[in-house]
C-alpha cells in the first residue's frame, strides 16, 4: 500500500465513504469499465476508448467520489436525453505500481487543451524558463464560443464602455443568488480585463491574425438589462460562414494558442493522452503530479510547480448529468456541442484527493432552439419558423418569446414531459419574401417529423396533435396583443411582434438543448483548489469549466459571456500563479 499511496490518488474519501468492497470491485474494471484498449483502439493511438457508455447508472460512484458525507435526494429518475458519450478517463481504483510504464518529470502538468487549457499553458510558460506539459486526451483541443465577459482592459477603453466592477460583479453574485463565495467572481472583475489585454498580446505572437474588439450587444432582453461586457474575436483567416456560425470560431481560436504554445522551447504538447488520477502526498499534503495514461498505457508524470485542471464540463458523460443535474434540465434535451472530450474527469480527480464540489444540483448552460437531436442554427435557414411563438403539448402558448435564451429554455422544460412536445408556430407573414428560400431549407424537417407546414391553424392543430380551438384561440390573442403593443399573458415586449397569419402556416419541434455544465471544483482567488474546510490543496490549481464558485443554478444567458470570460481570466491566473508564483 505504500507504494500505492505514493503513485495513487487519496485514499481518504474512498475508504472512509465507500468502503472496501466497492474499492475491490472498482479495482477489477476501472470506475466506468475503461481500464484498457482494444488492439484496434491502441493502434489508432486513443489513450481511453469508447465502449459505448457508462453503462446502467451508478448512484454509489457519483456519490461516493465525494470526499465528504453525502446524502440523497429523491428526484424523479429519468434518462438524460443527450446521447452524446465521450472517453471517460478517470479510474476510480487504485492503479497499483507494476502498471506504471514510466514517470517523466515536468515543472507545471496541465491536464486539458481546450480554450482554458491552452491560456493555461501559454501563460505558464511565458517566462520562457518554467518547464510545461499539456495533455489534451482528444486528439486536438476543442471550443465553442464566441466572444468573452470581461470588465475593462484596452478594447473596452478604447470603445468608451466604461463598466462599474463593483455593480457588475454584484449583477453576477445577483443571478446566482448570492449562493456563491466571494474569490472566483471578485477575480474575475478584477483581472479579467488584465487577462483579455494578454490575450491580444499572444494572438499577435500567434499566426492566426485574431483581434478582439468591443462588441455592443442589445441592452435589454425581456427586461433584463443587458450590462456591454462582451470582447468578441474576428479574423481576416475567417470565412463568412466561420464569423455568422454561433461558437464557430471557437476551434480557430483554440489551435492558434496551441500552435503558439508548441512552438516555446520549454513546451510539451500531448495530444491522445487522458488524465487518469491526481497524486498527492497523504491527505494533507500536496498534489505532486497525475497519473495520465497514451496509447501505451498509465505513466506518472511529477509536477514540481502544480496541476492544473482544465478539462472542462460534463456535458458528454449522459450517467454524469443523471447524477448530479436537475432532472428537468436533461431529460428532453439536444446537444448543441459537438465536442466529447467533456466527461467530469477534472472534477472526479479533483474530489477523489478532497477537493471541494459546487453544491449540487449542477448548472448548465442551456438553450431553447433545439430540434430532438441537435441545435438549429442561424446558418439552417429556417430561423424565421423557429422564431415563432411558443406552443405546448396542450396548444397552449406558454411564455414570452424575448426571455433571454436560458430562461426560454427553463419555460420548455417546466411543461409536461419535460417539453418533449413543445413547438414554435409561424405563419407566412413572418417568413415574408423568403417563402420559397425557408420552405425549400425547412423540407428536411417536415422529412423527419420535426416540422409541419398547413394552409389554415386547424389543419397546422391536426398536424401538430394539438386542439385545434385551443390552437386557434390562443393565435388570435397573440394577435391582439400585436396590435395593441401589450402582452397581457408574458409581457413579451410587442415593438417587433408580427401576427401569425396569412396563407401558410408553419410548426417545427422546439426543445431544449445543453452547450455545456459550468460547475466545478470550487477555487480561491488564486485558482487554487479548495478542501471542504476551503483551505487550499497546494499544487492544484483548476480553472475554465472544470472550475466552480461562479454560478449557481443556472446560467445567466443574459450577461454575456462570463464563462468564456473565467476560462480566459481563470485559465491565465492559474498559469501564471502555478508557474512563477504571481498572485
Amino acid at each position: 500500500m505504500a507504494e500505492q499511496a505514493e503513485s495513487g490518488m487519496s485514499r481518504r474519501g474512498f475508504m472512509r465513504a465507500a468502503g472496501i468492497s466497492l474499492i475491490g470491485a472498482a479495482a477489477a474494471t476501472g470506475a466506468f469499465g475503461l481500464t484498457g484498449c482494444s488492439g484496434e483502439a491502441k493502434a489508432a493511438g486513443v489513450a481511453v476508448e469508447n465502449k459505448g457508455g457508462c453503462g446502467d447508472f451508478s448512484e454509489s460512484i457519483y456519490t461516493d467520489a465525494f470526499p465528504v458525507k453525502t446524502r440523497n435526494v429523491p428526484v424523479v429518475d429519468v434518462d438524460s436525453g443527450i446521447v452524446r458519450q465521450g472517453n471517460v478517463a478517470f479510474e476510480l481504483r487504485d492503479i497499483p505500481a507494476s502498471e506504471i510504464l514510466r514517470t517523466e518529470e515536468t515543472d507545471v502538468l496541465v491536464i486539458g487543451c481546450g480554450l482554458t487549457g491552452s491560456v493555461a499553458a501559454v501563460a505558464a510558460s511565458d517566462d520562457g524558463k518554467t518547464k510545461v506539459m499539456c495533455v489534451e486526451k482528444m486528439n486536438v483541443g476543442r471550443g465553442m464560443f464566441e466572444g468573452m465577459g470581461v470588465i475593462g482592459g484596452k478594447k473596452m477603453e478604447e470603445a468608451g464602455n466604461i463598466i462599474d466592477k463593483a455593480e457588475m460583479m454584484d449583477r453576477m453574485r445577483h443571478a446566482a443568488y448570492y449562493r456563491v463565495p466571494v474569490d472566483p467572481i471578485k477575480l474575475w472583475g478584477d483581472r479579467s480585463g488584465e487577462a483579455a489585454d494578454w490575450l491580444q498580446e499572444k494572438f499577435d505572437e500567434g499566426e492566426g491574425k485574431i483581434q478582439t474588439y468591443f462588441k455592443k450587444g442589445n441592452p435589454n432582453a425581456h427586461n433584463f438589462d443587458v450590462p456591454q461586457t462582451e470582447i468578441a474575436f474576428k479574423s481576416e483567416l475567417w470565412s463568412e460562414k466561420t464569423t455568422s456560425n454561433a461558437g464557430g470560431a471557437g476551434i480557430y481560436i483554440v489551435a492558434d494558442l496551441a500552435n503558439t504554445f508548441k512552438k516555446r522551447p520549454n513546451s510539451d504538447l500531448r495530444y491522445n493522452v487522458a488524465g487518469v488520477q491526481l497524486i498527492r502526498e497523504g491527505d494533507n499534503g500536496r498534489v505532486t503530479g497525475a497519473i495520465l495514461k497514451d496509447s501505451d498505457g498509465y505513466f506518472r508524470v511529477n509536477a514540481s510547480k502544480g496541476v492544473i485542471v482544465a478539462t472542462g464540463g460534463f456535458d458528454s458523460n449522459p450517467a454524469m448529468l443523471k447524477a448530479w443535474c436537475r432532472a428537468e434540465d436533461i431529460a428532453a434535451c439536444a446537444s448543441w456541442c459537438p465536442n466529447e472530450g467533456t466527461t467530469g474527469d477534472g472534477q472526479l480527480m479533483g474530489l477523489a484527493v478532497g477537493g471541494q464540489m459546487d453544491p449540487l444540483p449542477a448548472a448548465i448552460m442551456n438553450f431553447d432552439y433545439g430540434s430532438p437531436e441537435a441545435f438549429y442554427s442561424a446558418n439552417l435557414g429556417i430561423r424565421t419558423i423557429v422564431g415563432g411563438i411558443m406552443i405546448n403539448e396542450q396548444g397552449r402558448r406558454f411564455c414570452s418569446e424575448g426571455l433571454p435564451f436560458q430562461a426560454r429554455s427553463n419555460s420548455i422544460t417546466a411543461q409536461a414531459h419535460y417539453g418533449t412536445d413543445t413547438w414554435r408556430v409561424a405563419s407566412s407573414t413572418q417568413v415574408g419574401k423568403e417563402k420559397e428560400k425557408v420552405e425549400a431549407a425547412f423540407q428536411p424537417f417536415i422529412d423527419k417529423g420535426w416540422g409541419f407546414k398547413a394552409s389554415s391553424l386547424k389543419e397546422l392543430a391536426g398536424m401538430m396533435g394539438v386542439p385545434a380551438d385551443t390552437l386557434e384561440s390562443e393565435v388570435a390573442r397573440f394577435n391582439t396583443f400585436c396590435d395593441n403593443k401589450k402582452d397581457e399573458d408574458f409581457n413579451r415586449p410587442m415593438e417587433k411582434a408580427t401576427k401569425v397569419e396569412g396563407d401558410t402556416y408553419y410548426a417545427v419541434k422546439h426543445q431544449s438543448s445543453i452547450l455545456a455544465t459550468v460547475s466545478g471544483l470550487v477555487v480561491d482567488y488564486n485558482c487554487n483548489v479548495v478542501d471542504y474546510d476551503n483551505k487550499p490543496i497546494e499544487g492544484l490549481f483548476a480553472a475554465g469549466g472544470a472550475s466552480g464558485g461562479f454560478f449557481s443554478g443556472n446560467y445567466p444567458r443574459h450577461i454575456f459571456g462570463p464563462s468564456v470570460g473565467r476560462c480566459v481570466t481563470f485559465g491565465y491566473v492559474a498559469g501564471q500563479t502555478a508557474a512563477q508564483g504571481v498572485k
